[in-house]
Order: C-alpha cells, then sequence, then structure tokens
C-alpha cells in the first residue's frame, strides 16, 4: 500500500487490519516516500506543481467522504517514520494528536464534524502505535515528538501550516512544536496535557505524584509485562480511572487492537522515560508563545491544577478554559461541546 492509497477502515480495527498492521511495518519504506519530499529539493514550480496535483486528487477523494462514511487509512512519511493516519473531508488541514492509551479513532467524531464544515480532518498514529511504524532509532521522547509534528504538517499540508489539536502525548507533540517551529501553526488546541513549566510544581505535589503513578510506574524493569497482559485489563483500569464516565466498547477493543501489536505497547511505555529524561535534562523548551492557542483541561485531571501556571508564556492569542467533572478525554466524555469550542476557536484564529 503507498502512501496515496486508502483503506476501508472501522471504528474497531478488524483482524485483517492487525495482520496489514505487521506486514506494513516490514515493508521498505523508501519506496512510499510522498511527493513533497521527492520533489521540493528541485525547485519552488515543481513543489508547487506536485502539490496541485495532490490537492486535485485529494478532492477527488474527498467526494466519498460525505456524511456517514468512514474516513481513510493513509500513509505517509515524515521524520524519518512511516505514519499511518486517518482523513475525512478537504479544505484546510486541522490535525488531532492522540494520546494513551488510545489511538487516532479517538477523534472519529471530530473527524466527522470538521469534514463536514469544509476541512481536511487528519489524525495520525503516532510514532510506535501501529500501524504507523515503531522508529528504528527508539526515540520517543518529546523532542521527537515535536520534530514528527513538523514533518507531518509539512508532508501533508499544502501550505506549510495546519490547525492542531493535540492531547496527552498528542499534546506534549504540540506544546514542543510551538516551541520549536510556530511557523507552521495556524493555531493550536492542547488538552490536558501538562505544559513544561508546570511540571516542577506537580513534581513537588504528593498527591499528584500518586495520580500520576503511571508515568513512574512504566519506567520500572518488569513494567511493560505487567501492562501487556492478555486481554491488557492496565488499558480498562486506566480509562475508568481517568474517564469514569465514559463507555464505549467498541473504542476500548480498537485501543487493545494497536497495543496488542507487536512491539507497540514496549513504544507506547518508553515514551514515558522519554519525557523524564528530557525534564531532567533541561531539554523542554518553556519559551513565549505568540501562536493563538486554546487550552481545555478536565477539572478531574491531575494537569489541571497548576495549568494556571502557563498563562504569562501565552503572548498571542489565548484562553485556557477548565471543565467541571470532566477526566481525561474530555473531547470524549463531552463530544458535542468540546468539538463545538475547538470548531470556534479555529474559525476565529
Amino acid at each position: 500500500m503507498t502512501a496515496s492509497e486508502s483503506a476501508p477502515s472501522k471504528f474497531a480495527i478488524p483482524v485483517s487490519m492487525s495482520r496489514t498492521i505487521c506486514a506494513e511495518r516490514t515493508k521498505n519504506n523508501l519506496t512510499n516516500m510522498c511527493a513533497p519530499h521527492i520533489f521540493c529539493s528541485r525547485g519552488t514550480m515543481t513543489w508547487r506543481m506536485t502539490m496541485n496535483t495532490r490537492s486535485a486528487a485529494r478532492q477527488a477523494d474527498a467526494q466519498a467522504n460525505t456524511r456517514g462514511i468512514e474516513p481513510a487509512l493513509k500513509y505517509v512519511q515524515a521524520n524519518g517514520v512511516r505514519f499511518a493516519y486517518l482523513e475525512q473531508g478537504d479544505g484546510p488541514l486541522v490535525m488531532f494528536l492522540h494520546g494513551f492509551p488510545d489511538n487516532a479513532w479517538s477523534y472519529r467524531k471530530q473527524l466527522q464534524v470538521f469534514a463536514d464544515a469544509g476541512y481536511r480532518a487528519v489524525a495520525p498514529f503516532l510514532r510506535g502505535y501501529a500501524p504507523t511504524e515503531i522508529p528504528a532509532d527508539g526515540i520517543f521522547d518529546p523532542i521527537a515528538l515535536g520534530k514528527d509534528l513538523e514533518a507531518l504538517i509539512a508532508a501533508l499540508s499544502d501550505d506549510g501550516q495546519a490547525r492542531v489539536v493535540g492531547m496527552d502525548w498528542g499534546g506534549t507533540s504540540t506544546f514542543q512544536a510551538l516551541a520549536t517551529a510556530p511557523s507552521v501553526f495556524k493555531a493550536a488546541v492542547v488538552m490536558n496535557t501538562a505544559h513544561p513549566i508546570t511540571i516542577s510544581s506537580i513534581r513537588r505535589d504528593p498527591e499528584l505524584v500518586r495520580a500520576v503513578f503511571h508515568v513512574y510506574f512504566f519506567q520500572l524493569p518488569g513494567a511493560e509485562s505487567a501492562v501487556n497482559t492478555a486481554g491488557l485489563p492496565f488499558v480498562d483500569y486506566l480509562w475508568k480511572l481517568w474517564s469514569p464516565t465514559f463507555n464505549n466498547a467498541e473504542h476500548i477493543r480498537s485501543i487493545k487492537e494497536t497495543l496488542s501489536s507487536p512491539g507497540t505497547m514496549a513504544a507506547a511505555l518508553k515514551y514515558y522515560g522519554g519525557l523524564t529524561d528530557a525534564a531532567l535534562a533541561g531539554r523542554l523548551p518553556i519559551n513565549d508563545t505568540h501562536t493563538p492557542t486554546l487550552t481545555i483541561y478536565g477539572s478531574n485531571d491531575p494537569t489541571a491544577r497548576y495549568s494556571v501556571e502557563e498563562e504569562p508564556l501565552f503572548k498571542g492569542p489565548h484562553q485556557r478554559i477548565v471543565l467541571p467533572d470532566v477526566g481525561h478525554f474530555p473531547h470524549l466524555e463531552r463530544e458535542e461541546e468540546v468539538t463545538g469550542v475547538i470548531m470556534d476557536w479555529f474559525k476565529t484564529h
């Protein structure tokens, strides 16, 4: 399957896709390079022609993305990794980035709503999350995540920019890129993600250290063998702990399909060591941000407590919302409300 091909997709990844996930990871990535990476070095005119051709083809594909049609599963090479992503609609690019334990299907509703509103809605599976490949360098720190986002926008956007929604690790990717590559953003929304400036406060608060126990537990020897057991009951536990009002067995099954793919759980857990190492080494940038940025927190999520500390760093348009009685996955727990808030932010920025 090439970067321009799509496959039928369902909310819960079927068994046939599970086999595809394993097979896709063994392919030679060089045969699936996307057009901008091949041609951009040959001159601006060629790049524009390639973009125009790709845009026209995508508009034709988008005719099928009418209401009720599933997003297409596609592939693209970015930052040395072959990414799988869901795509629906055509128009200005809006990118949705998931966290843990989750996958790109987390944004199923948002993809449909934004496609219907005239956007090209894209949700990548993060590095290491099947069917995206596991990076050969084994790096999963915020620096790599930010570069992934920057490269994905370069590969998928017609104008080199995007509106971005990220939560959890997707939010970490977004904060990182906002600091190091702000020019790729038109606007951003970050949900339930600790801004780097708040990490020291969280680490000094015993109650929050307990609340984010998984960050430390996942770095212990033997953590993967404890988590990656038959049926993945730890996934059920975290969803019940973090978002007890959310109940969608079909989505949880799709997450387990993703995390059960060979190597995916081990890759997902390495994110936590990558974050800790980067924080201790002082490699998390804490910069002023001029990009229009909306931050959304659930009042029951540990990241909300010190989120006020982020506000002085936002020099451009910024709004911080704390939703009462909401846990870790606000776009699912308050799906219609949060989707509307994101839509309003992007319409005005």
